[in-house]
């Protein structure tokens, strides 16, 4: 991965064996990304780029308007999601018993000593996320290989900064973002066909998008939904 920079616009430029440059901008920082073929030199990105410029101008300014949380603090009336559904955060302190964090009806409570600093809270709320996330992973991803004639994946979730998911093919593993607990599983389900069509197809190609709407023929409206998603604060 090289960094070229374009009138203050750094764009990230990873080289495939691809046959095609394909040019990307991601939310929620607007990110820029250019894949492109081995043969082909920086010279060549950067005529790319340049024909492009217009329309990397245009989606930054869409990503950059979508409307996003404020950094967490995880303290009482913030607001927290579940598989898209938003909950009122409410912390009781306790002295004794275990940490907990469970859901009663709109509500979201968390069980914490009463010093518990803003990370323990932070990694108390992870950790329960996880396991929800793990539990509702097991069912998709079973279900979708088993649908799709894949044979069983390794898989496991960490919490990433730019990416929903990934794709290590000549390991049969995948990598699912943490921050998926908070999105409907709508889009959670679209990551996984995403992340097992890159079994097949390892770069965003015309024959990806062609394999992605066999298996999953609304994944470009579950793509928007996800990207649009104002769930995802920022750490």
């Amino acid at each position: 991965m090289t960094i070229l920079r374009l009138q203050d616009i750094e764009i990230e430029v990873e080289r495939k064996a691809i046959r095609n440059m394909h040019l990307s901008v991601y939310p929620p920082d607007a990110r820029v990304h250019l894949s492109m073929p081995f043969f082909l030199t920086d010279e060549d990105a950067k005529s790319f780029l340049l024909r492009k410029w217009q329309w990397i101008c245009r989606s930054r300014e869409q990503v950059l308007r979508q409307p996003r949380q404020t950094e967490r603090e995880y303290i009482s009336g913030e607001s927290h999601y579940l598989f898209g559904t938003r909950y009122m955060l409410i912390l009781e302190p306790i002295t004794t018993g275990s940490n907990s964090v469970t859901v009663q009806g709109n509500k979201m409570i968390m069980r914490c000593r009463p010093n518990a600093t803003r990370d323990n809270r932070r990694a108390q709320l992870h950790e329960w996320y996880r396991g929800h996330l793990r539990t509702m992973l097991t069912g998709l991803v079973n279900k979708w290989c088993a649908q799709l004639g894949e044979a069983p994946v390794q898989w496991t979730i960490k919490y990433m900064k730019r990416e929903w998911g990934s794709c290590m093919a000549h390991k049969r593993h995948l990598v699912f973002n943490l921050d998926l607990a908070r999105v409907p599983v709508e889009c959670i389900k679209y990551i996984v066909v995403h992340e097992l069509t890159h079994l097949a197809v390892q770069n965003h190609g015309p024959a990806f998008q062609e394999l992605m709407t066999q298996r999953l023929p609304n994944w470009k409206l579950l793509r928007k939904q996800l990207n649009d998603f104002i769930a995802i604060p920022v750490k």
